[in-house]
């Protein structure tokens, strides 16, 4: 999926949001598995109605602080083997994201998505990236880093036109 594209499918996934949290979700050890942790260490918004939270490999643990901020959208990025090319970008929705099989994680993502919507009442989405390799390592693959500092790019730009320029 191009920049473009992603940024348009994401403004339309946040349209009409006060409130939206972005959690990066992996494991920093296992070389691309790292990739949410490393996006969300690397977004430069800073505001009151947006969450910018690494949540790790339980992000279920985060189900209450997501409900107290009162998360309308969630975004979660996550590497995800998706069967495609490593750097494949895709958003999935809850009722899209059965063929997708993560192994460092305690909880199925469709689970966890499902769990977030009932305690949060909010909408989740997964900007999954395919990895070139989850083995034990620290730093991603620069295959990964690129596609990473792509995302970083378009989330900030995103989180600023949302806001309005804030």
């Amino acid at each position: 999926m191009n920049e473009q594209r992603l940024k348009e499918e994401l403004r339309l996934f946040i349209s009409g949001a006060k409130r939206i949290a972005i959690l990066g979700i992996g494991n920093d050890l296992r070389t691309d598995d790292g990739l949410g942790p490393y996006v969300i260490n690397s977004l430069k918004t800073n505001h009151q109605d947006i969450l910018i939270e690494n949540v790790g490999s339980v992000p279920e643990g985060f189900a209450r602080p997501l409900a107290e901020f009162g998360a309308e959208r969630i975004i979660m990025i996550d590497a995800a083997d998706m069967r495609k090319p490593p750097g494949h970008v895709e958003l999935v929705t809850k009722n899209r994201i059965g063929g997708i099989a993560l192994s460092t994680h305690s909880m199925p993502l469709s689970m966890l998505m499902y769990y977030l919507e009932q305690q949060t009442k909010g909408v989740t989405i997964l900007l999954g990236v395919q990895p070139a390799s989850i083995l034990f390592g620290e730093g991603l693959t620069p295959e990964i880093q690129k596609v990473a500092k792509k995302i970083i790019s378009t989330l900030d730009s995103l989180l600023v036109d949302h806001l309005g320029g804030k």
